[in-house]
């Protein structure tokens, strides 16, 4: 039996893509919380959401975003180009209001040096940033005609590459031009999602994209999925978890996430399918519709990944600057995340009814002006912080966090 069409027989929103996509962010969103806002964060909770966005978070989001890459009207280069300069601007414009102004604010008034170091952040390789490249990455393959199995295999080649390049690549003197590799490769720098590493993630989203509208039975292929890659995820993880693997850094750790290379990117990708089959059988129980509030985040995940992000690094700086400590209270932290989803929602459903603000959706001349202005509030950022820093907050250090 064919699982598959010769015709488009899936058009239109897919409840478990929805699904995937909500899940992801709201995971995603709670964990930032408890890593950002809390000393030490602990308990069954956090270790769940760590573990979940070990084995999925950012990457499975990408996926999700390979994937609406062939459910766009628009598909072709011009399309992909712009689109990655409209979120490359977004995450910058995030990166002032989260990073640069808060943490300015708080120099100003403390003169901390983890303030000013943490306002340097307004440049980083945040998953926003990869995302932008990722689409004017695809505009290239696009003008290139570059089949979907091409830019898998450039993704594979390109993940793979990521630790000799780690070990062969110099590192540069100047912060600022290891900040710049830091968005292609992995450096010293704020280097949290280096395209190499991460651009895979796209690219499989993207191939399996292009067979999904094609599915004619999903519950025979997800039936398939389970039993296939079920087994082989139980089983990777179960050695890699406690194992030792040559070529791969150690599980868990910060070097290992912003890696994801070879087979953990090959079992993410496996993970995430299981996920959409998973999602999809849920979504039958539920007569083949997404609930209204999954549907709300999955078409505004962007802005939920932004507007919880203004609830939490700010945050962080007002504890420090105020208190000189974050939450010790885990319990304080879930309820303050659960309201952060909850204002997430509010503000994005009145900004949509009522205000009808989007950056990327701006008419000429403003949207020019708009993001001319980001972009040199940037630079009028870097060139005031950077002669001011003794020491770069990064992951690499924990932030230079107390």
């Amino acid at each position: 039996m064919s699982y598959f069409a010769n015709d488009k027989v899936n058009v239109g929103r897919q409840p478990e893509i929805d699904f995937l996509k909500a899940f992801c962010i709201l995971c995603m969103i709670v964990l930032h919380i408890y890593e950002d806002c809390v000393s030490e964060p602990n308990g069954i909770l956090y270790e769940l959401l760590e573990k979940i966005c070990s084995f999925t978070g950012a990457a499975t989001f990408m996926i999700c975003m390979g994937i609406g890459m062939c459910y766009s009207r628009q598909q072709d280069s011009k399309s992909y180009l712009i689109r990655g300069l409209e979120l490359l601007t977004v995450g910058q414009f995030l990166n002032l209001l989260r990073n640069a102004i808060p943490n300015l604010i708080a120099y100003w008034f403390t003169g901390k040096q983890i303030f000013i170091a943490n306002s340097l952040l307004v440049i980083q390789a945040d998953i926003l940033t990869f995302a932008g490249f990722a689409f004017l990455f695809m505009s290239l393959l696009k003008k290139l005609n570059v089949s979907a199995l091409g830019a898998l295999i450039t993704g594979f080649i390109l993940n793979v590459a990521v630790i000799p390049l780690l070990s062969s690549v110099p590192e540069p003197s100047n912060f600022l031009l290891s900040q710049l590799m830091a968005f292609f490769v992995i450096t010293k720098a704020e280097a949290f999602f280096p395209f190499t590493s991460y651009f895979i993630f796209v690219a499989f989203g993207y191939f399996i994209g292009g067979k999904y509208p094609f599915i004619a039975d999903k519950k025979g292929l997800s039936k398939i999925i389970f039993l296939v890659c079920t087994p082989i995820i139980v089983l990777y993880y179960a050695f890699r978890l406690n194992v030792p693997f040559p070529y791969l850094p150690k599980f868990g750790t910060d070097l290992q996430y912003v890696t994801n290379a070879g087979p953990d990117a090959w079992v993410i990708c496996l993970t995430s399918l299981v996920m959409l089959a998973l999602f999809y059988r849920i979504s039958t129980l539920l007569g083949g519709k997404a609930p209204a509030l999954v549907n709300h985040i999955s078409l505004n995940i962007n802005s939920y990944y932004c507007v919880s992000y203004i609830f939490t690094i700010p945050a962080q700086t007002i504890l420090l600057a105020f208190y000189g400590q974050l939450m010790n209270s885990m319990l304080i932290a879930t309820i303050y995340s659960l309201i952060v989803i909850a204002l997430c929602y509010f503000i994005i459903d009145f900004n949509e009814k009522k205000i009808h603000f989007h950056l990327v959706t701006l008419t000429q001349p403003k949207k020019a002006i708009t993001y001319a202005f980001i972009w040199i509030c940037t630079i009028l950022v870097v060139i005031y912080s950077y002669p001011r820093i003794q020491e770069y907050a990064t992951f690499w250090n924990e932030y230079l966090m107390p």
